[in-house]
């Protein structure tokens, strides 16, 4: 299966992964959020791997976000959420990778020696 990085390339936690994954020799695809747009199908399936982990609430776009809009992105309604991720896909936790021994949210240099090594 191929593995697909998700996320935006000007993200130091993103060149963290894509060093390692250079590192590792490890092939990948990146989809770039900044350049593609996510399909809800694509959004739904990372909710069912992550959960809540989907949405980065430490970042600045879900911080300057109403307390409504908040309550939707943790209310596990995919289609809702789907609607205000689409417009700013930067609040999507960062990497995702799908392709691997298995899905891999954020980075950590032990797990993906774990999962791609």
């Amino acid at each position: 299966m191929t593995i697909t990085i998700y996320g935006i390339k000007n993200c130091n936690t993103m060149k963290k992964a894509f060093d390692q994954l250079n590192a590792l020799g490890k092939a990948y695809e990146f989809f770039d959020y900044k350049k593609q747009l996510l399909t809800l199908d694509e959004f739904g399936e990372f909710v069912t791997l992550f959960g809540d982990k989907v949405i980065n609430k430490q970042g600045l776009t879900y911080r300057k976000l109403d307390d409504d809009a908040k309550a939707v992105l943790g209310s596990g309604d995919v289609s809702a959420m789907y609607e205000i991720v689409k417009t700013n896909q930067s609040m999507i936790k960062r990497p995702i990778i799908l392709g691997g021994a298995k899905p891999v949210i954020g980075f950590d240099d032990a797990e993906y020696e774990q999962v791609f090594g």
